[in-house]
C-alpha cells in the first residue's frame, strides 16, 4: 500500500509540475506576444495594435538622395598631318616658228607648204612656182616641245580625328532617395 500511495503521489507531483509547466510556457509565451511593436527598440516577437504577431517589425528610415559632381577635364584633338606632294602638268610650248626652205626669203617664218613639202616666206601670186603649187596657207607654223609646268606647290595638312572637347561636370546620383518603410515579416503561428 506504502508503495501504491507512494506512486500515486509521485503522479500527482508529476502532473502538478506538468500543469504549472504548461502554464508557465502559456504566460511566457503571451507576454513575448503582448510586447508593441514599435519598430525601433521592440523590433521582434512582437504584436501591433490589432493583435497581429510579428517575427520582425523594423522601421527604416527615409533616406535622402547623395549625389556627386564629377569633374571631367578637357580632351585636346587628335590629329595627324598629310603632306601633300606638288602637282605638276605637260604642256606643249612653241619655241620656233618652221623655217622656209626655198631660196627667196630663206630661213624666215614660213607663210605657206608647197606640195612638194617645201615652205615658203611668202602668199602671194607665184607662190610655190616650181614647186607644185601652194598646198596650204595661213602661216606661220610653230614647232612644239613638250614642256612640264608647276601647278600646285607642295603643302601639308592637318586632318583632326577627333575633335577637341573642354572640360564638363556631371552630376552623378550615387545613393536614391528612399521613402521610410517598415519591413515586416509575420510569425508563422499566430
Amino acid at each position: 500500500m506504502k508503495k501504491a500511495l507512494i506512486s500515486l503521489a509521485v503522479g500527482v507531483v508529476f502532473t502538478s509540475v506538468t500543469i504549472i509547466a504548461t502554464v508557465t510556457t502559456s504566460n511566457a509565451e503571451a507576454e513575448k506576444w503582448a510586447r508593441v511593436c514599435d519598430g525601433k527598440t521592440i523590433t521582434s516577437s512582437c504584436s501591433d495594435k490589432d493583435g497581429k504577431k510579428y517575427d520582425k517589425y523594423i522601421y527604416h528610415e527615409a533616406v535622402e538622395e547623395v549625389k556627386k559632381v564629377v569633374e571631367h577635364p578637357a580632351t585636346p584633338a587628335k590629329t595627324h598631318i598629310v603632306n601633300h606632294p606638288a602637282q605638276y602638268g605637260t604642256r606643249y610650248v612653241a619655241y620656233d616658228c618652221v623655217r622656209t626652205t626655198i631660196r627667196y626669203k630663206r630661213g624666215t617664218c614660213a607663210l605657206s607648204q608647197c606640195w612638194d613639202g617645201q615652205y615658203s616666206g611668202s602668199t602671194g601670186w607665184g607662190t610655190c612656182n616650181y614647186h607644185g603649187g601652194v598646198y596650204r596657207s595661213g602661216g606661220p607654223w610653230y614647232k612644239y616641245r613638250q614642256e612640264t609646268y608647276l601647278v600646285k606647290n607642295a603643302w601639308t595638312e592637318t586632318v583632326v580625328d577627333v575633335p577637341a572637347k573642354a572640360a564638363w561636370k556631371e552630376t552623378v546620383v550615387v545613393t536614391p532617395a528612399k521613402e521610410a518603410y517598415y519591413e515586416k515579416v509575420l510569425a508563422a503561428r499566430q
